[in-house]
């Protein structure tokens, strides 16, 4: 399932971009060049950066791994794969021994540990995850503490939630919101009565140029293709425009390597990773 919880939301206002007309498909996706603008962020440290002079954090070297495993299971040859990096395992071994932040880039660096196979203390997932839902038993708590359950310790979500009921949406919610919720549905094995109504939104926040916005009318950003394609997978639907949802997304590949939230910004490895989980969200829909 994937990760989401890292749109913009100051960026919402509506704009001429989204009635914008349908781009042409035929472009592909450098993945070698991928490989090379996240191997340019890899710190010596071990762990990756958001540019090549910043430190590594968490959150970017969750990024990188889950970049370079996709780009690997496609078949691409990598400098050195993570699970054959050791500096990289060493990063996160430093990162799994410090306290533990917020319950999102402790799901982040939890996910970059498994995928290394490295031991994780389940008690004291148990302990910090008990102590996150006391403190904001919020929806994205909700949603990383049943991935955690799920993804980590490989348990069902009630052993870790309780008998508490599921986070509604909020008043105001976005496409990254709509993930969440489902997901969190999803992993209850619980179906939403307006599944139907749902599906409409979420297919009418698309725009022309193909892209989605944090809600209908609202301007195309990556990370917004993300949360919006992954919400409909979870209710076995599709956009309304396959062709030109990966002719925008294909379309944010900059010179650099990396992917950029849209035509205008610049590349960073959150919407590198983006992009490339979008991909691959497309191609299992039919």
């Amino acid at each position: 399932m994937p990760d989401l919880d890292q749109s913009k939301m100051g960026d919402h206002l509506p704009t001429a971009e989204s009635s914008a007309a349908p781009m042409a498909s035929s472009r592909s996706v450098d993945y070698p060049a991928i490989v090379e603008f996240v191997r340019k962020r890899r710190q010596a440290t071990g762990g990756y950066s958001a540019t090549p002079r910043l430190p590594a954090t968490v959150e970017d070297t969750f990024e990188a791994v889950a970049i370079l495993l996709d780009i690997s299971e496609r078949g691409f040859d990598l400098p050195k794969p993570p699970g054959d990096d050791d500096a990289l395992a060493c990063y996160l071994g430093r990162v799994l021994a410090a306290p533990w932040l917020a319950i999102s880039t402790t799901f982040r660096m939890l996910l970059s540990c498994r995928s290394l196979d490295l031991a994780i203390d389940v008690e004291r997932v148990r302990s910090h995850v008990a102590a996150c839902l006391a403190r904001e038993p919020s929806l994205a708590t909700v949603y990383y503490v049943a991935r955690i359950a799920v993804e980590i310790l490989a348990i069902k979500p009630r052993e870790l939630l309780g008998g508490r009921q599921p986070v509604p949406l909020p008043a105001r919610y976005a496409v990254d919101d709509m993930h969440r919720y489902l997901a969190v549905q999803n992993m209850l094995n619980e179906q939403p009565v307006d599944s139907n109504e749902i599906v409409d939104w979420l297919q009418r926040s698309q725009n022309g140029d193909g892209g989605f916005g944090f809600f209908p009318g609202t301007t195309s950003f990556i990370e917004n293709c993300h949360a919006g394609l992954a919400a409909l997978t979870l209710l076995a639907a599709v956009p309304v425009d396959l062709v030109n949802a990966r002719a925008f997304i294909v379309s944010c590949q900059t010179g650099a390597g990396g992917f950029s939230r849209n035509l205008r910004a610049a590349p960073f490895l959150e919407s590198t990773w983006h992009a490339v989980a979008s991909l691959r969200l497309l191609e299992k829909m039919p």
